[in-house]
């Protein structure tokens, strides 16, 4: 599956990433608050294209292109030129708002080390690489009898246009398609186009679950595609052709055979509602949903939804 003229007929989002790195120290025997220091910081954008690959790695099966580093977390660079990696405390914790998804990352250092901080870097997890995205130069001083904790908030403002709506999910939602019965390889609803190919499995029977079932006839993005883009611990998906990015930009797409075409972490579904077949990748429902476009008619040989991110 090909397509040539990328970006002139699918849905469009606009992702604007920015992001502010907090500081805070207190006494280590009574908790006590020292100082809660904030810096805004510069998303890089080799950042932004290393995640749009990692993205093509974990649902397309594309090897990564990009840079990697030793490990994830948070590296602080002290004034006398010394540097630590102080890992993630726990999953970085997703928020959401009506035109926003938010991913934040926490680290802590309880060590009886002594320095001042005066620049730091986010190092992120996608597809298991480990990829800079964010710098700051907050400037912040540990003592030995302090804690140190660092939360970097990465906020993407969703802008989307046309009919394609923004579902705020702050927990993971699964979408897609339920209940059918498997019925053989291939898909008989894109059998007459190169699409087919590209469907290992289908199965006849199945309705609208979970997000789809509330957003029926309509086209969606959910929090999850843009926070999962910034931290996963996915792995390598088998080969398929429903993703593409260049630069900044990134398009999840499949040739038109079908009413609805749903994508999620590691699984690509097209439904046939009229005929209740659906056609996917590797399972049905998708979990966590990333979008589903709605075309209750063909009016271009593709649809998908292309998103711009800048910073």
């Amino acid at each position: 599956m090909q397509c040539n003229k990328l970006g002139k007929d699918f849905l469009r989002v606009k992702a604007k990433v920015s992001g502010i790195l907090i500081a805070r120290t207190e006494k280590k025997d009574t908790s006590q608050q020292i100082a809660v220091v904030q810096k805004r910081n510069t998303i890089m954008k080799s950042g932004l294209q290393y995640l749009l690959n990692a993205f093509q790695t974990y649902m397309s099966g594309v090897n990564y292109i990009g840079e990697n580093a030793p490990s994830s977390g948070i590296v602080i660079t002290t004034s006398s030129g010394n540097t630590y990696t102080l890992p993630f405390v726990n999953t970085p914790a997703v928020s959401a708002t009506s035109n926003s998804a938010i991913i934040s990352f926490t680290v802590r250092d309880d060590s009886p080390n002594s320095y001042t901080a005066t620049n730091e870097e986010l190092v992120t997890q996608s597809a298991g690489n480990n990829i800079p995205i964010a710098t700051a130069s907050l400037s912040v001083t540990k003592q030995p009898d302090e804690i140190l904790t660092l939360t970097w908030i990465i906020t993407i403002t969703i802008s989307t246009s046309g009919n394609l709506t923004y579902a705020e999910t702050p927990v993971a939602q699964s979408g897609g398609t339920a209940g059918c019965y498997a019925s053989g390889s291939g898909c008989s609803s894109c059998a007459t186009s190169s699409a087919s190919s590209e469907y290992p499995g289908n199965c006849s029977g199945g309705s609208l679950t979970g997000l789809s079932s509330q957003y029926p006839n309509s086209s969606f993005v959910t929090t999850q595609l843009f926070t999962d883009i910034f931290y996963n611990g996915y792995g390598k998906a088998s080969p398929n052709s429903f993703t593409y990015a260049s630069g900044t930009t990134l398009i999840i797409y499949t040739q038109y055979c079908t009413t609805y075409f749903f994508a999620g972490a590691g699984s690509i579904i097209s439904y046939n509602s009229s005929a209740g077949e659906s056609c996917y990748t590797s399972n049905t429902p998708v979990s966590p949903i990333y979008l589903q476009v709605y075309s209750p008619s063909e009016t271009s040989s593709y649809i998908g939804v292309q998103i711009e991110f800048s910073t």
